[in-house]
């Protein structure tokens, strides 16, 4: 398995991006899952309802899916995530 932990951009199809910290899990097969950690709680309202994506790590792009939309967790003292996985190649 290989991981990547790291600096990512998610991008929007309508353009707007947004700067997270990224977990991410790669298996044998090639699928791929994982975390995104976003700091900045202004974009809560966008995040909450992120369905799909691309992520863009060191270079490489990478579509992906987010299948519950409930899955985010958000703590008063701490970060907003969500949990991804990957719907193609991915960009680590």
């Amino acid at each position: 398995m290989n991981r990547y932990s790291g600096a990512a951009t998610m991008w929007l199809a309508d353009g707007r991006r947004f700067a997270a910290s990224a977990i991410l899990d790669k298996d044998q097969g090639g699928s791929w899952r994982g975390t995104l950690v976003f700091a900045n709680d202004d974009h809560l309202p966008v995040l909450v309802n992120v369905r799909e994506a691309t992520l863009h790590v060191e270079g490489a792009f990478g579509d992906f899916i987010r299948p519950d939309s409930s899955d985010w967790t958000v703590d008063p003292r701490g970060p907003f995530r969500i949990r991804i996985e990957g719907s193609g190649t991915a960009p680590f």
